[in-house]
């Protein structure tokens, strides 16, 4: 008997043994992958000088603890327990508010201006927002910004104590938001806008667990959109609307990003989420708007379902203005490997679009880029600096301007 319990436990010591070697090798059972910026070690080559330093040893060792079999779930597991037990969420950023709601702590700073960067920098670049604004207005084109809504903007109430601080400072999003009306770029402000539907909308306009908007309220955003594109451009292209809204628990991307990318076992609650079909009407073709479209990951949904396809004629997306996707699904080009200004006149509107985690970044140098083109484009340096000059000071000699710059810029 005990002779048998012996051999027992040798044959499952040995079959804990093999099992990984099994799934790694032959991939049997069948692991899901995990989810976020996970970024996978490849075999180091063997060579003296590694061998000499210890760099192949650390290379190997950490090649070999990212492909042993069952690690995903092995991953999971543990990223459970530390969830459950230690309240302790293992994913870069990310952070457990009350109630089961998730925030990233880039969004909790944007709310209480912890990132704030300073009036001086935030009235500079909107005075070159406002002259690239003008200049492309001169050249019969135009420039419409969105400020992208925050989740911690939206749901403040919810913030774990320990991250509230005891002054909360300037937002970056309200200067740029006052500033940019001060100076007349069009542009779109949400988060005001979403916090008043919030105790009344029909349908969630954030998910409880994903740090994106939903699909309704992008559809909110994308119907202001076009209605501000029409007034830049002065033609209609479009009647958007949503229709056969449904419901579900049965999330779609991103509405469900944070949870996924923390790779636990048990998906966390979280109510349903709505989702609209978007219909596109009365489509006038001859004028649809040629877009440039710079934005962070708020754009995905829209460029990612193939709606831009469906409302704007050729468009692109610059996102974080590193690499520029085109609809067509082909790999991205780096920005760097394009002339902005060819860019620029085969377009009409250029649509920036942020969330306040990232208005420390204004633009992400875009902006800046243009303006700087603006002035050194082709031999006619000194005239383009002048015509900008020029732009300038007519701006500056509106006296309703300045006296909005000088309140708002308090």
């Amino acid at each position: 008997m005990r002779k048998g319990v012996k051999q027992g436990c040798f044959v499952l010591i040995i079959l804990l043994m093999i099992l990984p070697f099994v799934q790694q090798h032959f991939n049997w059972p069948r692991m899901h992958g995990l989810k976020g910026a996970i970024s996978k070690p490849v075999m180091p080559v063997l060579s003296f000088q590694a061998l000499y330093h210890g760099t192949y040893q650390d290379s190997l060792n950490t090649y070999l603890e990212n492909h042993i079999g069952y690690r995903p779930d092995l991953v999971r597991l543990h990223n459970q327990l530390q969830y459950s037990l230690f309240d302790t969420v293992n994913a870069m950023g990310v952070v457990r508010g009350k109630d089961g709601y998730l925030y990233e702590m880039n969004y909790i700073k944007a709310l209480y201006g912890i990132d704030f960067i300073g009036e001086e920098k935030i009235k500079a670049d909107v005075e070159r927002t406002a002259v690239v604004d003008e200049w492309l207005r001169r050249h019969n084109k135009g420039l419409l910004v969105v400020l992208a809504p925050g989740k911690a903007s939206f749901f403040p109430e919810y913030i774990p104590e320990r991250l509230k601080p005891d002054t909360v400072k300037e937002s970056n999003y309200a200067h740029y938001h006052a500033l940019l009306k001060a100076w007349g770029v069009s542009v779109i402000g949400c988060n005001e806008w979403f916090l008043s539907m919030k105790d009344t909308s029909r349908f969630a306009l954030y998910p409880k667990c994903g740090i994106h908007w939903s699909y309704y309220g992008l559809g909110l955003v994308f119907d202001s959109v076009f209605r501000s594109m029409e007034r830049i451009t002065g033609r209609d292209f479009v009647d958007f609307s949503m229709q056969n809204i449904s419901s579900t628990k049965k999330l779609r991307s991103p509405d469900r990003d944070l949870w996924e990318g923390m790779n636990i076992m048990v998906r966390p609650d979280d109510y349903a989420m709505t989702y609209p079909e978007y219909h596109f009407e009365n489509l006038v073709k001859q004028n649809m708007p040629r877009v440039i479209t710079v934005a962070d990951s708020y754009y995905w949904q829209w460029f990612g379902g193939s709606y831009a396809l469906r409302g704007f004629s050729t468009n692109s997306f610059w996102y974080y203005n590193a690499q520029i996707y085109a609809p067509d699904g082909s790999p991205p080009l780096d920005r760097k490997s394009v002339d902005l200004m060819t860019e620029i006149s085969h377009t009409d509107i250029i649509l920036l679009l942020q969330t306040d985690a990232n208005m420390n970044r204004f633009g992400f140098g875009f902006i800046d880029e243009l303006y700087q083109a603006i002035i050194e484009e082709g031999d006619g340096g000194l005239e383009k600096a002048a015509e900008i000059q020029k732009i300038i000071e007519g701006i500056r000699s509106n006296k309703e301007y300045m006296q909005m710059v000088r309140l708002y810029g308090k």
